[in-house]
């Protein structure tokens, strides 16, 4: 381990050797590596004139450049890249959390003007990072940590084309390709059920605040800004106490307790299958599951074992 090295006040440690596999679930690997294995249909992959075998490559080969440029032009209507000569404190600690997280290029960081405490990534080809205004204006620099820690795990879960995969952004499909090989496409990725993407799309989360958690290197503060980023109150005034809230989720799961009672069996899984769609609607989704994913992470031999000499 290198010793604390620090940004004007804000020291932090670089683990030595750092996997991608220390942080990313085996549910989010798993089910990447699954959908990387997806063959092409012999006859559609005579009709393409393609010779990959795999849906993934033949995507990404396809897709990425003019994909990559569409959201380039739309990033930049609406932020502000941040550079050393403008928002040079935050250039900082993006350089920070890259070195922690071992990315072998930074990503380009843009400010984008939001009225929530958001981030966010786009372009799997050339990654920008997108930090909203009102979370620089609401966080203070560890809590930052964490949000860009988080988008550098997605990124290097390789988590941005799944995601623009599977939310049907594929635009340039259509206008590289035609609309026949998009309607292809589409009716490929709809036989994966929902039931399947709620659970990657925990295992992806749990992967990412994992991510952040190393780059910010602090629990407290990691589950604080999670509940501080979901409410979009400013971090610096208000510490919301993460016990407390947790407490939420008992209250939900009484609730649930007595619902499930008093329904039969169809109806239950009904009420499951509900529960677990509505994740996928939500901007923040398994927030209690995920605060304490990451309680169990932190106290971890994988996680104690990066700081170890």
């Amino acid at each position: 381990m290198i010793g604390h090295i620090f940004a004007e006040t804000l020291p932090y440690n670089t683990p030595k050797e750092l996997a991608v596999e220390t942080f990313q679930t085996k549910e989010d690997h798993n089910f990447l590596e699954g959908f990387r294995e997806k063959k092409i249909p012999l006859l559609i992959r005579k009709t393409l004139g393609t010779e990959h075998h795999f849906i993934v490559a033949w995507l990404r080969e396809n897709t990425a450049e003019l994909n990559d440029y569409q959201l380039t032009i739309k990033i930049m209507q609406r932020g502000v890249r941040v550079t050393e000569a403008q928002f040079g404190w935050l250039k900082k600690e993006v350089d920070i959390c890259a070195e922690i997280l071992g990315l072998n290029e930074v990503p380009h960081v843009f400010i984008v003007g939001d009225t929530s405490m958001t981030a966010d990534v786009v372009n799997f080809h050339d990654p920008m990072i997108l930090l909203s205004s009102d979370l620089i204006e609401k966080s203070n620099r560890i809590a930052l940590r964490f949000a860009i820690g988080q988008q550098m795990g997605h990124i290097l879960c390789d988590h941005v084309f799944f995601k623009l995969l599977f939310s049907g952004g594929f635009d340039s499909i259509q206008i590289i390709l035609g609309k026949w090989v998009r309607s292809l496409i589409e009716s490929f990725i709809s036989k994966i059920s929902n039931l399947i993407l709620v659970d990657w799309t925990l295992a992806r989360e749990i992967s990412a605040d994992r991510a952040g958690l190393i780059a910010c290197q602090d629990l407290q503060v990691a589950r604080q800004a999670m509940i501080n980023f979901k409410l979009a109150i400013d971090v610096n005034k208000v510490k919301i106490n993460a016990e407390d809230y947790l407490k939420q989720a008992k209250i939900v799961q009484a609730k649930r307790n007595v619902v499930h009672q008093k329904l039969p069996d169809a109806a239950r899984k009904s009420i499951e299958r509900w529960e677990r769609s509505n994740q996928l609607a939500s901007d923040q989704p398994f927030m209690f599951l995920r605060f304490h994913a990451l309680a169990e992470f932190a106290e971890s031999e994988r996680y104690q074992a990066l700081w170890k000499e």
